[in-house]
């Protein structure tokens, strides 16, 4: 099963979910609790390691990011965020440390170094 609205793409493969938003200017409240909604019903209960894809955003307000820091991380056994540069990944990192997130989170701008830290979190079916 995948899902694919007018926010972001949602797929599962090799034990781990595949989150890419489409661009999107700035992430708001209503499009973080919309992601987090069809993102749960897409894992049915069960945790998953996610990669989610942010390259494509320019933006959250701070309600959503605190809204993702929380109920983004429902049924998360970890989280690997991509970024597309430098600038991205400051912003994020600082967020990160002024934030308590649950499961076990990175930040890469390589997916494939991003893969292979959530590989060990993977459920293989």
């Amino acid at each position: 099963m995948a899902i694919d609205d007018k926010y972001a793409k949602m797929w599962l493969a090799d034990g781990i979910l595949y989150f890419v938003y489409n661009p999107i200017r700035c992430i708001d409240l209503p499009i973080a609790e919309e992601v987090v909604f069809q993102r749960l019903k897409l894992q049915n209960g069960i945790e998953y390691p996610v990669l989610c894809d942010l390259r494509a955003v320019q933006g959250a307000t701070k309600d959503a990011r605190d809204y993702l820091a929380i109920s983004g991380s429902l049924l998360t056994k970890a989280q690997a965020f991509l970024v597309k540069d430098n600038y991205s990944l400051s912003v994020l990192n600082m967020y990160l440390r002024t934030t308590v997130v649950k499961p076990p989170t990175q930040i890469f701008d390589d997916e494939n170094r991003a893969l292979a830290f959530l590989s060990e979190f993977r459920r293989v079916i």
